[in-house]
C-alpha cells in the first residue's frame, strides 16, 4: 500500500468549510481514499493542526477534529508517528541549515520522518515541502 504524509495545511483545509482550499482538499482526500493510500502524520503536526483549528474555528471544531483523528487511526487509515528525541535533534539541524527558508520546526520534524519512511508525497500546499524535494498533493 502506498502512503502519503498529511501536513497541517490539509487537516485545516478539510476542517474549515469556509477555507479557500477546502474544496480542493476535499477532492484530494477523496482521491487518496479511492486509491487506498495510507495517511501518515506525526504528533507534532496533529498538535499544530489541533491548535490552529481551536483558535480559528473554536473548541468544538477542535474536539471534532480530534475525534476524526481517533477514528481514522482506529480504522487503520492513519498512522501517527511520535517524534523521537533523535528525530527532534535531526529536525533542529534542518531548522538551522535552512534558516533562509522560514521553515517551522514542525515542518522540519515532518521532513525528517518523511525521509526516514521514504515518503515522497505530502498532502499539503506548503511550498517548503517542494523545496526539500517532496511532491505536493494536490
Amino acid at each position: 500500500m502506498s502512503r502519503i504524509f498529511v501536513d497541517t495545511w490539509a487537516w485545516y483545509a478539510l476542517a474549515d468549510a469556509q477555507d479557500r482550499d477546502h474544496e480542493l482538499a476535499q477532492l484530494a482526500v477523496e482521491d487518496i481514499i479511492e486509491r487506498k493510500v495510507e495517511l501518515v502524520t506525526t504528533n507534532f503536526v496533529l498538535d499544530e493542526a489541533t491548535t490552529l483549528i481551536r483558535y480559528k474555528l473554536g473548541h468544538p471544531a477542535a474536539l471534532k477534529f480530534r475525534a476524526t483523528i481517533r477514528q481514522l487511526s482506529q480504522n487503520e487509515l492513519l498512522s501517527i508517528y511520535r517524534i523521537s528525541e533523535a528525530q527532534e535533534l535531526a529536525a533542529g539541524d534542518l531548522f538551522e541549515r535552512y534558516a533562509d527558508q522560514d521553515l517551522s520546526f514542525t515542518d522540519c520534524t515532518s521532513f525528517v520522518v518523511m525521509q526516514e519512511l521514504d515518503l515522497n508525497e505530502a498532502f499539503t500546499s506548503d511550498h517548503h515541502f517542494r523545496i526539500l524535494g517532496f511532491t505536493l498533493v494536490p
